[in-house]
């Protein structure tokens, strides 16, 4: 992956004032991980990812994009299990609240270029959490299309985490209902099949 300059550099100040200034560079797992748990609402939850890129101003880490294999196995009408090679996921996106106005959407437009320079995808999916009162304003932005929300979902808590895996029966906890999400699809008509 190469980095990608937005901007020609200039003596100014430590915080950009345009998503113009704004660069992105491939960065380790750890180096997105640090990002998420600063400036993103999951914190340190864990998740997969495969490709993760710094976002930077001058030589500061201002925020994170990663992107991975979908969770949903099957979508309908775009992959399922034999066809999702191709199709990748926003797994997470932070930005430092010092960014300027559209910081996101560039990010998003940005790093996709740079995706598609070394790999073929066939289209990517996001979600926008309804819980915190996401839209996914950043994503429609960004040429995403609204697929709706995603149907009602309820998760096994004991000793107030989730329980991921594993029976339920003749364990306390307790079902709670979680919040649905935007979903949201951006196809790459040139490589779909």
């Amino acid at each position: 992956m190469t980095e990608q300059f937005l901007f020609q550099e200039n003596n100014g100040g430590l915080i950009p004032t345009s998503a113009l200034q704004l660069f992105f560079k491939e960065v380790e797992p750890k180096t997105a991980s640090d990002v998420y748990k600063r400036w993103h609402y999951l914190k340190d939850q864990g998740f997969i990812s495969t490709i993760n890129f710094g976002v930077y101003y001058k030589d500061v880490l201002l925020g994170a994009i990663s992107f991975g294999p979908p969770n949903a196995t099957d979508l309908k009408g775009y992959w399922n299990r034999n066809t999702q090679k191709g199709w990748y996921e926003i797994k997470r996106l932070a930005l430092s609240p010092d960014c300027p106005k559209n910081s996101e959407s560039r990010c998003i437009a940005i790093t996709i270029k740079l995706l598609k320079k070394n790999i073929d995808i066939k289209g990517i999916v996001t979600y926008a959490d309804d819980g915190q009162g996401h839209v996914g304003t950043i994503y429609k932005a960004s040429g995403f299309k609204s697929l709706g929300l995603t149907k009602e979902k309820s998760d096994f808590w004991v000793n107030g985490k989730i329980q991921q895996r594993g029976k339920t029966k003749g364990i306390f906890g307790i079902w709670k209902t979680r919040s649905r999400k935007w979903l949201f699809i951006k196809t790459f008509y040139s490589h779909a099949t």
